[in-house]
């Protein structure tokens, strides 16, 4: 009698796979990061008038328009352009969800989540551009020509958050490599969401679309399956009507003519569009322990007492573990997972 490994080595073996559904992945911040270079800039069309106030700022700055006359204090119509950025480096987290049809070189990949900066954000050098009607001042007394661009630096500003989620599951090929090792690359379209902290205020979420082009490797054992993911890419996106608006922000800016002192003033401001240009890097590393496809008792082996528990409900089995391939029923296709994988008599 042919013993019962020749079977499987010979017969059956190739016609049997690991069988993964739906596997949640890890990602693993250890083994990922995200780096590369981030310009982000808000438009803000508003208004600045002096702080002055009969009662509580008497001895503050007043904003008269134009060259000539005027009295009091009035509103100034400008327009401010916050931006900030710089090089960027992050370790990542998240994960995502694989379906390995190894006998077909092919998986299904879906909810693939990425993570970055949100329990460490990265600062950037934060400037102010401001342009502005003509108009002078009182306390200190100056004339501020207008439509002459100029910009005030502000100190720093935060990307506090930077989220990758794929769009809608994805049936990519697979290039075998070795036993249990394949080579991939995929388009995943993802939102790519943005946020930041911008004059002290809160951007709340940016976001725009984009695509990862994706490429790695997948390696699975019995017992083991990683994944890991490479993708960069530069990318333009404009956001209408982000978040941002402030009222009556003081700001010391420096006179013009004559030069040398500082005139206080209140800003306002609502965001009409935010432009982000991005150089991204990305590389990930995910992985999960698997059980060994045919264990149904769990006990680390494919052996007698696998088989046996397939033969005691055999047939219609709803929701059982012994139903491998979960298709509802114990048959001959499971039997077959068992023997493929057999690893204890």
């Amino acid at each position: 009698m042919l013993p019962l490994w020749y079977f499987s080595e010979m017969i059956i073996t190739p016609c049997i796979a690991f069988i993964l559904v739906s596997t949640p992945l890890e990602i693993h911040p250890a083994d990922s990061n995200v780096d590369g270079t981030f310009l982000q800039s808000t438009f803000l069309p508003g208004t600045l008038i002096g702080n002055w106030n009969a009662k509580t700022a008497p001895d503050g700055t007043t904003t008269l328009p134009g060259y000539w006359g005027g009295s009091g204090n009035n509103l100034i119509d400008c327009e401010l352009t916050p931006s900030f950025g710089g090089p960027f480096d992050s370790s990542c987290s998240g994960g995502l969800e694989i379906e390995l049809h190894s006998e077909q070189n092919s998986m299904s990949m879906s909810g693939l989540t990425i993570v970055a900066f949100e329990n460490s954000p990265s600062a950037f050098p934060l400037t102010l551009g401001m342009v502005y009607g003509t108009f002078r001042t009182t306390q200190p007394s100056s004339l501020f020509p207008g439509d002459i661009p100029f910009e005030i630096p502000l100190g720093e500003g935060s990307l506090t958050s930077l989220r990758f989620e794929q769009l809608m599951p994805q049936d990519i090929s697979l290039v075998p490599i070795s036993s249990g090792v394949w080579s991939y690359s995929a388009t995943i379209p993802v939102t790519i969401t943005f946020e930041a902290d911008i004059v002290g205020t809160p951007s709340g979420p940016l976001v725009g679309g984009g695509v990862l082009q994706l490429q790695g490797v997948v390696e699975q054992t019995a017992s083991h399956i990683q994944l890991t993911g490479e993708s960069s890419w530069e990318s333009n996106d404009t956001i209408d009507n982000p978040p941002i608006d402030f009222e009556n922000m003081p700001m010391d800016i420096p006179t013009i003519i004559p030069a040398g002192e500082l005139a206080s003033i209140l800003l306002s401001a609502s965001a009409e569009t935010a432009t982000l240009d991005t150089i991204v890097n990305l590389h990930f590393d995910a992985s999960a322990e698997v059980g060994i496809p045919g264990d149904v008792d769990g006990d680390g082996y494919v052996g007698v007492n696998d088989l046996l528990a397939l033969i005691a409900v055999w047939g219609t089995c709803d929701s059982c573990v012994e139903d491998i391939n979960h298709d509802g029923t114990v048959n001959v296709t499971d039997l077959l997972v068992v023997i493929g994988n057999w690893s204890s008599s």
